[in-house]
């Protein structure tokens, strides 16, 4: 059995029936499967460029659902929940090489930075609409929100049960 088997009835092919799962109400979560051909190179860069290994959870979370949207139907959230795509990590810690282009990850990069190099915390999910990040700690495989002191889950896993049942749990 895979472990992230729950959320593969929510992976599709690509972004085509997001919006119109959202406004049904019948996308829960909205994953799309990383290409790992087009973005391995991507996890190897942010690896070597950070000298850490993704966590072991994470990366089986991203070989059998991919990244995308947790909680993408609930409007009673606090924001969003969109976890990042490799090469969206890359961006979020490394400036985009192409200068015309909009730097979509400017206010969360200084944090992010932090919590890896003090608490060996690796951003995978934005929250809200500020710059608010959730984390995976790449010793322990726990996850935090906004910082190493606030731990809201024993794993991965244990995260995307939890906001499954209920989002925003964490906060309230």
């Amino acid at each position: 059995m895979k472990m992230f088997e729950k959320w593969s009835r929510y992976v599709h092919t690509d972004w085509s029936a997001f919006r119109s799962g959202v406004q049904s109400g019948i996308a829960r979560h909205y994953f799309v499967p990383v290409d790992f051909s087009k973005e391995g190179q991507n996890i190897l860069d942010i690896e070597d460029e950070l000298s850490i290994a993704f966590p072991k959870d994470f990366m089986e979370f991203y070989r059998e659902t991919g990244f995308g949207f947790l909680c993408a139907d609930d409007s009673g959230k606090k924001g969003h929940y969109r976890v990042f795509a490799p090469g969206e990590l890359l961006d979020l810690y490394f400036e985009p090489e192409d200068e015309d282009g909009e730097d979509l990850y400017i206010t969360f990069r200084m944090r992010a930075w932090e919590n890896l190099e003090e608490n060996h915390l690796l951003a995978f999910c934005t929250f809200g609409d500020e710059d608010s990040l959730i984390y995976v700690g790449v010793n322990d495989g726990a996850v935090y929100y906004l910082s190493a002191a606030r731990k809201i889950a024993e794993s991965l896993y244990d995260f995307l049960a939890l906001l499954d049942e209920e989002a925003d749990y964490f906060i309230k």
